[in-house]
């Protein structure tokens, strides 16, 4: 293949569309990306607790009504099942404390589907401005 031919060729054909491709980019990387100063610090020692329990549990899960907090599409929406678990908002595994104010209610399918995942920063607002979070 001659490259001195098909390369100039490759670069006019892509010029039109890289802006595009930037722009999907940039969406992607604003809608992924986590709040700044929000959940576990750089350099924080991970919790000893691993689980709620007790007094923490029962505001976690109070403070949702008892119902599952997980989203039914993207943040829009809340799962009509019962919370059987009370999770990590940021996971433990990466750093995230086990207090109230990082627990989430849950039900089965929600947590085992979050697993570890870090939550993206709309995720984390529409927790924070849920009328259940409100004193």
């Amino acid at each position: 293949m001659d490259w001195d031919k098909f390369l100039p060729v490759l670069i006019a054909g892509l010029t039109p569309v890289l802006p595009q491709f930037a722009l999907i980019a940039a969406v992607l990387v604003v809608i992924g990306a986590p709040l700044p100063g929000r959940g576990p610090r750089l350099f924080q020692r991970q919790d000893p607790w691993r689980r709620f329990k007790y007094r923490s549990r029962d505001v976690v899960m109070s403070r949702a009504g008892h119902r599952c907090e997980g989203a039914v599409f993207l943040a829009w929406g809340r799962c009509a099942e019962a919370a059987t678990d009370a999770d990590h908002v940021y996971p433990h595994v990466r750093g995230g404390p086990t207090v109230p104010s990082n627990g989430q209610a849950l039900c089965r399918g929600h947590n085992k589907h979050k697993g570890a995942m870090r939550p993206p920063w709309w995720y984390v607002l529409s927790l924070e401005h849920s009328p259940l979070c409100q004193p």
